[in-house]
């Protein structure tokens, strides 16, 4: 007897999976190492904001900053503000340092790495303020700083840490040692103590994706267990399906490792970020529900005395349709989430997709060659057993309950096929109109859950300080062009955070003129300028004579504006002034209209410059909030993109499998109608769609493409052995219908793990994913056999009808003909007689 290809190939297919073992868990470690996450850069590197936004991070360090503060932590704490930024930054000489600051900073002098440029309280800028060259009032000074680094009651104050290169590529280590500091060597309990900042936004990301993977794993490893145990009840068995499991997860994560290399770049590994960490679970679900499935079809051939060294073979030849269709659909519905124009959005659609492919691979090579190596022979000593355990099943009242069950409710949607029909369809309709007020949202807080520890540091930092999310406004002013001198750029920009302040949704606003002497003003000199004493001296106009002298002080000091991080310039002379707008990061409010609001405040302070004759200064809007509004669109524009690509992508596979165009777009209708019933609600329901959310359907694309093709074939199969439109229906309700809630129990399930995760956007992909799944279920269930039983049935297996019949389930008995089996989720023969039967019945 020739030796079926696993019995010639089994050991050679184990022997590379385990020499391949070492490197995929290393590859898997180290990609999970490498997690690091940069809201600015979620956008691609050729979108005008992110250009835009890496140009002024070139020229202001200012912009990765950590902002430090506690309960307690006041104005008149001068020693403990002292403390602390003597423990962070050796290198900080604030006046009048105290000799306990200076000893403490000597102390640690060589212990932290270099990671703060600068380290500024509140109370140094205050200081700086009120003193030379400057020497503003005190509460002039006071004002200026209300908001930004001193709260509105005037004396609630913070610690704004200025990240050096090696601080920007080792963010999380500067969270840590701000947090042990302040903890172990400052007395600052950690309850008390609260950050904000950049760095400590994408920080909080980082740990709840790696806290979502850890949490996930453990759930999913015991969800696949029961699962495996409830479907297999072998150990033999489960273990070789968990460890395909595992195994697939962790190819997933070693492919984003090492797929630079696999591309030819030696150069710059892809970090995982916390979105892609979704990805290890979801493929070990796909995974083991592909395994569970192949499985039995396995154990049912032993059980029907196949021999063991034909029954891998005998299970894949059986199997491969199914599996080869749902690893297809959910693929190519997980790469069409590369036309998003969010990064992380596009490796998750991209290497999930190939993850997808590789949990393929392992279910047709590996698997059954574990099962052709340890056969598992006892199902088939068993064989007698299960048969009689089989039939008696079969006459159980459960069983006889759940099959009449089902066969009322096939019977009512043939006989009612056009209400059904009619109310699913108004149903879609209604709901794809709610799809038109879908909102979107990537807004940095909605990443994590209520109770997270970083949303009660804003809460707190934005009660006490002020508002935190940088909104950029950059003056770019041309020196060739524009002729203003020093102090006229300088009232330029006052006159323009002047404005930025009146705006409702901005907090706190920074500038050069924060840091910079009183600059002199009209109606403060007209009292002086009719002052006999001054016409007898000669000064006919003091406003004049100041503004040179103030002139002529602030050019004096322009390098000390450059340095103070509001000025810069570039190698061709251009001026960049930064005014810096504070935004909230728990107010939610629309970015788009607080970026339209600041261009429309600063519009008339430029064009009433231009208006006097002033040329070359040109505005440039950029920071976070510009970046998060295009992110909203994109997010927007990414959805319509994949709704469209996922149906012209289902037609495409429906026109295809049943070989005729206008069915194909019929047969599409059941495949959309999860998404476009889950979408319409949210959107009826005023439900954000964030990053979680927009991921789930084209994974839940996969699962219902299958269901309806499995539908579809065995509906095919009774028209092909001559029964009628209703008959063939009711054929493929009973062959299909327990499968797709099995299925939707298995893989329902598995997905469910993720809404137990502590990361937002993953907690709602679980969310969506279940829903998305009960939608599809109950669009295969009713829309439809529904729509094959009505008159568009017509248009699909035309030419396997051999008369124009009605879609009555009582067809008029005449010569049958040989009873036709067709074998498609489950691996028994389905005889049509036997239909027949049971539908007259």
């Amino acid at each position: 007897m020739k030796r079926s290809f696993y019995d010639r190939n089994a050991q050679t297919i184990l022997l590379v999976s385990a020499f391949l073992v070492i490197p995929t868990f290393a590859g898997a470690f180290r990609a999970l190492k490498s997690n690091k996450n940069d809201v600015a850069q979620w956008l691609p590197a050729q979108y005008e904001e992110t250009t835009t936004f890496k140009w002024f991070r070139r020229h202001f360090a200012g912009e990765q900053f950590i902002l430090v503060s506690w309960d307690g932590c006041t104005l008149d704490r001068r020693d403990e503000l002292r403390l602390m930024v003597a423990k962070l930054d050796p290198q900080h000489h604030p006046t009048k340092l105290d000799s306990v600051a200076e000893g403490e900073a000597a102390e640690v002098a060589g212990d932290n790495p270099a990671y703060f440029k600068e380290a500024i309280t509140g109370k140094d800028l205050l200081d700086r303020l009120t003193s030379d060259p400057v020497n503003l009032s005190d509460q002039e000074a006071l004002s200026r700083l209300k908001g930004t680094l001193i709260g509105p009651d005037g004396k609630t104050t913070c610690i704004v840490l200025t990240l050096t290169e090696q601080g920007k590529e080792h963010m999380r280590d500067c969270v840590t040692l701000v947090r042990r500091i302040a903890r172990e060597e400052c007395n600052i309990p950690p309850e008390n103590l609260h950050m904000g900042g950049p760095p400590v936004d994408n920080v909080a990301i980082d740990e709840a994706g790696e806290q979502s993977l850890y949490r996930l794993a453990g759930f999913a490893a015991m969800i696949g267990l029961v699962i495996s145990w409830w479907c297999l009840r072998n150990i033999k068995l489960i273990a070789i399906v968990f460890f395909a499991g595992i195994y697939g997860a962790a190819a997933s994560l070693a492919i984003v490792w090492y797929s630079p290399l696999l591309l030819g770049h030696e150069t710059g590994w892809i970090k995982v970020n916390a979105i892609l960490l979704t990805m290890p679970s979801l493929v070990y679900v796909a995974t083991i529900s592909g395994a569970i499935h192949l499985s039995n079809y396995y154990r049912d051939l032993l059980e029907e005395g196949i021999d063991a060294a034909i029954a891998p073979e005998k299970a894949i030849l059986h199997a491969w349709l199914p599996l080869t269709l749902a690893t297809a659909t959910t693929s190519v519905g997980l790469w069409t989430l590369c036309y998003s124009e969010l990064v992380p959005i596009q490796l998750f659609g991209l290497y999930s997709g190939v993850g997808v492919v590789v949990s393929a691979l392992l279910l047709f090579f590996h698997v059954p060659a574990a099962l052709q190596v340890w056969p598992l022979r006892e199902f088939a000593r068993q064989a007698a057993v299960h048969h009689h355990h089989h039939e008696a099943e079969e006459t159980s009242s459960l069983v006889r309950a759940m099959n009449a069950a089902w066969n009322g409710i096939g019977l009512f949607i043939i006989r009612h096929n056009g209400l059904v029909s009619a109310a699913c369809l108004l149903l879609l309709v209604a709901c794809g109109w709610g799809m038109t007020y879908t909102t979107t949202s990537v807004h940095l807080m909605r990443l994590f859950p209520p109770d997270a520890r970083i949303l009660a540091d804003y809460t707190w930092l934005e009660k006490h300080l002020g508002d935190l999310v940088p909104m950029e406004v950059i003056l770019k002013i041309d020196p060739k062009q524009c002729k203003l001198d020093f102090l006229e750029k300088m009232e330029l920009v006052e006159r323009v955070q002047q404005k930025l302040e009146e705006t409702d949704e901005v907090g706190g606003v920074l500038s050069a003129v924060t840091f910079s002497p009183h600059l002199p003003r009209p109606d403060e000199y007209r009292k002086v300028r009719s002052n006999v004493v001054a016409r007898m001296a000669g000064l006919r106009n003091p406003y004049q004579t100041a503004r040179r002298v103030t002139a002529k002080n602030l050019e004096k000091h322009r390098d000390e504006y450059i340095k103070g991080d509001y000025l810069s310039v570039e190698d061709d002379g251009t001026e960049l002034w930064r005014i810096s707008a504070r935004v909230g990061a728990l107010s939610d409010v629309d970015y788009g209209n607080i970026l339209a609001g600041i261009r429309e405040h600063v519009a008339p302070v430029l064009d009433a410059q231009a208006k006097e004759g002033t040329t070359g200064i040109e505005p440039v809007y950029t920071g976070l909030v510009p970046l998060v509004y295009k992110a909203q669109r994109s997010l927007l524009q990414g959805l319509i993109w994949g709704f469209v690509s996922d149906f012209v992508l289902i037609t495409i596979v429906m026109m295809i499998a049943v070989r005729d165009l206008s069915a194909g777009l019929i047969l599409a209708l059941p495949s959309i109608f999860p998404a476009v019933m889950v979408f319409g609600v949210m959107g009826w329901a005023g439900i954000v769609v964030d990053i979680g959310t927009v991921m789930a359907p084209s994974v839940a694309l996969g699962v219902t493409v299958d269901d309806v093709v499995h539908f579809m074939i065995q509906y095919r199969g009774g028209l092909k052995a001559g029964l009628s439109r209703g008959e063939s229906v009711m054929l493929a309700y009973k062959g299909c219908a327990r499968a797709m809630y099995q299925s939707w129990g298995v893989i329902g399930l598995g997905m469910s793990v993720f809404a137990f995760s502590p990361f937002t956007p993953t907690q709602r992909f679980g969310y969506m994913m279940v829903t998305l799944l009960t939608s599809a279920l109950i669009g295969n269930l009713l829309l439809l056999p529904s729509l094959l039983a009505g008159p568009l049935g017509s248009l699909f297996g035309r030419r396997y009808t051999r008369t124009q019949r009605s879609p009555s389930i009582k067809p008029v008995e005449k010569e049958r003909p040989a009873p036709a089996s067709v074998r498609m989720h489950s691996p028994e023969p389905v005889h049509t007689e036997h239909y027949r039967r049971g539908i007259k019945a």
